[in-house]
């Protein structure tokens, strides 16, 4: 099996306005999924990942296998709708498809193994949390992290219904989480900034050094574990006050 099966066509509506051509966002569509229920699969799973570019918390991956025979609409890439459409898209998601799980790493065993077999442990968590199994997987970029029943999908989130889902369904897992998380340390606004690397989260770094749930893999937050004390990412003097999220 290639590791790339597909690539995305980045298909897009257009439409005119006063003689100017516009470009909406990208649709994920049922292409995909219709050519691997042709040749013989009985159910096809989407699987997306999140939270592989955050200093702390963990990684997540999603997996949604939707009903070929409810199509739901205004599925998009989670990155391109706001908070309050992606809880509602979750919802609607979560209370149609034949199945949904998340599968979570966190970050003492991303320490412990590296991220990329954390990701494959959170995975695997995924695929094993979902009530049927898929004959095949669609899985968004060009890395196969799920194994031998996958077809990968650059930009797959843009493409595919089945992996624009599963990225609305384990975004909003994984902020959910982390907004409980900001509760329990408060010195990061994780609310805010879901565990990435934003002004805040940085200068509590800096006046606070890293939590329990931060991950001591990343270089910068091994540097203040090894420095011991408070470090200086964004400089004496700084505010929080006077930092966006």
């Amino acid at each position: 099996m290639p590791d790339v099966a597909y690539k995305a066509t980045y298909r897009t509506r257009t439409y005119l306005s006063k003689g100017r051509v516009a470009r909406t966002q990208p649709v994920p569509g049922l292409h995909l999924e219709r050519g691997l229920l042709a040749d013989g699969a009985a159910l096809v799973g989407g699987i997306d990942e999140v939270g592989v570019g955050a200093w702390a918390g963990p990684v997540a991956v999603g997996a949604v296998v939707l009903d070929p025979a409810d199509r739901i609409y205004k599925l998009r890439d989670s990155k391109l709708l706001d908070p309050a459409r992606r809880e509602w898209l979750a919802q609607r998601v979560r209370g149609r498809c034949v199945g949904h799980g998340v599968g979570l790493a966190w970050p003492n065993e991303i320490d412990e193994v590296g991220l990329s077999e954390a990701i494959r442990r959170a995975g695997a968590r995924a695929v094993a949390a979902l009530p049927v199994t898929p004959d095949v997987f669609l899985v968004d970029g060009k890395w196969n992290f799920i194994g031998d029943r996958a077809r990968m999908v650059v930009r797959g989130d843009c493409e595919s219904v089945s992996i624009a889902a599963a990225s609305i369904v384990v975004k909003v897992a994984r902020d959910s989480l982390m907004s409980s998380l900001a509760e329990l340390y408060p010195n990061y606004a994780f609310e805010a900034n879901k565990g990435y690397p934003a002004p805040r989260h940085l200068w509590g770094l800096s006046a606070f050094g890293p939590s329990p749930i931060h991950r001591r893999l990343y270089a910068p937050i091994r540097k203040l574990v090894d420095e011991g004390v408070p470090g200086r990412l964004l400089g004496q003097g700084s505010s929080p006050d006077s930092l966006t999220p």
